[in-house]
């Protein structure tokens, strides 16, 4: 996908080198963003006629995936201003920054007009907006034209993936999470994130429905095919290749027989795509 220039170039840029993300591989970042997310978007829309919009878009990987699978042009927003500096130098690097624009701003204010993108990315984002998701999913509502791709831990589900991933900890006020992690010596790992639940994505996104069959993917066993893939994010600043356990798949086979497209309610993450009606 890159070149082994490129990718040396990429590891020389220092806020990159010496951040706390350094240790990702660019090439499998790349094609996991891909397998994951961009092919799948690909199936509802013309991804060559397409502006995306990525919300918290960090250093750009995910908007670089779209752009090299052929995306025409996109638009990244972050509040991280280092993020950001570190995404404008990998465009440069990537041959892609005459297709991109970078801006510091946040998903509960997005400097985009009423429908001005055709497809939209907000990829374990809102529950990190102290409790100000609904105010974004109003501007993800209006910004985006066609498509919307949302992914974040799913509140109803009882251990989530994320901050202590102690049971039942999210469902608490805050000061008794932070004791909870506390007693159970988590409490570094305790970030106060505010989650959602999957009723609080559909009524945000009152004008679109979902499309995708099960986890952003167009059928189960496409979810499946997916594994075992590179993860960038594995925690504790490890990046590795994931498969999933018997356990796991087991789970989620049970699950997809169960609910079908309804599993988008019940499983951990709530990940979907989702189109505007009548688009």
């Amino acid at each position: 996908m890159l070149s082994e220039e490129q990718v040396r170039r990429l590891r020389e840029v220092p806020e990159f080198k010496d951040g706390p993300t350094g240790f990702i591989s660019p090439n499998g970042a790349l094609d996991y963003l891909q397998r994951k997310y961009i092919v799948n978007l690909s199936r509802y829309c013309d991804l060559s006629r397409s502006i995306m919009l990525d919300c918290g878009c960090h250093e750009g990987w995910n908007i670089f995936a779209f752009l090299l699978e052929g995306g025409r042009m996109a638009i990244g927003v972050d509040t991280n201003e280092v993020a950001l500096s570190v995404a404008r130098k990998f465009a440069r690097i990537m041959g892609v920054d005459d297709r991109v624009l970078f801006c510091r701003a946040s998903v509960t204010e997005l400097p985009v007009r009423d429908r001005g993108v055709d497809l939209l990315c907000c990829i374990e984002t809102l529950e990190h907006l102290d409790g100000d998701a609904d105010r974004a999913l109003v501007e993800i509502n209006r910004v985006a034209r066609q498509l919307v791709l949302v992914t974040t831990p799913n509140k109803l589900f009882p251990i989530v993936a994320h901050d202590t991933r102690l049971p039942f900890a999210h469902w608490l006020p805050r000061r008794w999470r932070r004791t909870y992690a506390r007693l159970l010596a988590r409490e570094k790992e305790e970030e106060g994130s505010i989650f959602l639940t999957p009723f609080q994505i559909t009524r945000g996104l009152a004008d679109f429905r979902l499309v995708s069959k099960f986890l952003g993917f167009d059928s189960f066993k496409d979810f499946l095919g997916s594994y075992p893939h590179y993860l960038p994010y594995m925690g504790s600043g490890v990046a590795g290749v994931r498969d999933l356990s018997k356990a796991k798949r087991a789970f989620y086979r049970l699950v997809h027989w169960a609910f079908q497209q309804g599993s988008f309610y019940v499983l951990p993450s709530l990940t979907g795509i989702f189109r505007r009606d009548g688009s």
